[in-house]
């Protein structure tokens, strides 16, 4: 199974027993040279013999070596934070010092950075070890995940080895924490974890047990990496804020299931009553937005009072690629594609059931093929068109 992330990406799988190991090692890096995304290929001491023989005469490095830990739930102590310190619940989004912190230790299973690329889930777990009596307080950083299908927290990494961390995240797998929190109904029953030096010796004293040990192996293709993933979650950030405060300055964006427009639709624009097939429209909308953008420009996908996404349009929707995020028909929500400058996009009415289309560029794209299946636009140009 590999694994793209756009800036780089990683290998797993079951046992290889039996398996062409050269051929498939060979086949791994052809895919990965050709989307120029550096690989890590992670080897468990109980994996068949010759897989890290094959990667390295295949030009990978190894890299470090750590033991995989398991504990089960129960087993893991109850532990309180050193004298003058507490554990607190970290917010959405690590701030620049934990990131600093986070950055001076490792490896990490997930580092903190990347988490935080991918998206913030109900399923993460960020807790921050402060020092109450110092104004630098931030002294220690733990993250954790729910792994999604199976009974397993694993810990992304911490910081420093600190017992309370684990103690903590136990806690809150419990009946007597609050089931809005995430994990209790996640039916997690095992922590995982990979450590070495004092970390390890920290989490053996926590109930603990070394099951395998796993090491890395890397490979660099030639050319230069994408710095950015092709989809990227965005929630609180300045950057969603910033556009939504745009778009309700630009457009009046006024919700409401009894007022309609609901936007003060501007001057090349078209709007249609939604009353077709639903994957013509996606799929006619969707695509004359990724053919209207710029070269290098992303495009917004904007949920009202929900998470958005910025994307590369040159990176979605393609073979190997991933979805471009979002849809184009409203589904009891507002739902916006539009460029960062707002010149183009969509806007869905979910209570009117109508769409939209604003930016010559995209009208132009899109006008004639929605019309076939819509009938004549309602309005345009925020002007009634005269259609029953």
């Amino acid at each position: 199974m590999r694994v793209h992330y756009g800036t780089h990406g990683q290998v797993d799988h079951r046992d290889t027993a039996g398996a062409d190991l050269t051929r498939l090692v060979l086949r791994q890096k052809e895919e990965f040279a050709r989307r120029v995304e550096p690989v890590e290929w992670r080897v468990h001491a109980h994996d068949s013999p010759g897989l890290a023989e094959a990667l390295t005469g295949a030009g990978f490095t190894p890299g470090w070596e750590r033991s995989v830990l398991v504990a089960p739930v129960e087993d893991i102590p109850e532990a309180d934070p050193p004298p003058g310190f507490r554990l607190i619940e970290a917010g959405i989004h690590p701030s620049t010092r934990a990131l600093e912190i986070t950055d001076a230790s490792g490896p990490h299973r997930t580092p903190l950075p990347e988490a935080r690329v991918d998206g913030i889930y109900y399923a993460d777990r960020t807790l921050h070890l402060v020092d109450e009596g110092s104004p630098d307080r931030l002294r220690a950083v733990g993250w954790a995940s729910v792994l999604t299908g199976t009974p397993f927290v694993t810990v992304g990494g911490m910081s420093e080895p600190h017992p309370a961390f684990p103690s903590l995240w136990a806690r809150r797998l419990g009946p007597s924490w609050p089931r809005w929190w995430g994990w209790f109904s996640s039916g997690a029953r095992f922590m995982l974890a990979e450590a070495d030096g004092p970390l390890r010796d920290v989490l053996r004293r926590s109930g603990f047990h070394e099951i395998t040990t796993v090491r890395s192996y890397h490979w660099v293709p030639p050319g230069t990496p994408a710095t950015t993933r092709p989809v990227q979650m965005l929630l609180s950030d300045p950057e969603h804020d910033d556009l939504w405060d745009r778009f309700d300055e630009r457009f009046s964006f006024a919700p409401s299931v009894e007022r309609y427009p609901g936007i003060v639709e501007p001057p090349d624009s078209a709007t249609w009553f939604l009353d077709g097939p639903d994957e013509v429209i996606e799929d006619t909308v969707l695509r004359g937005l990724l053919d209207s953008v710029l070269p290098g420009e992303p495009l917004y996908w904007l949920d009202w009072n929900h998470q958005g996404y910025r994307f590369d349009p040159a990176r979605v929707e393609g073979p190997g690629l991933p979805r471009a995020p979002g849809q184009v028909l409203p589904d009891g929500d507002y739902y916006i594609y539009a460029t960062r400058d707002l010149r183009l996009g969509t806007f869905g009415h979910p209570w009117e059931g109508s769409l939209c289309v604003f930016g010559r560029d995209l009208l132009a794209r899109v006008e004639d093929a929605l019309t076939q299946v819509l009938g004549e636009p309602r309005r345009r140009d925020g002007r009634e068109a005269g259609h029953a």
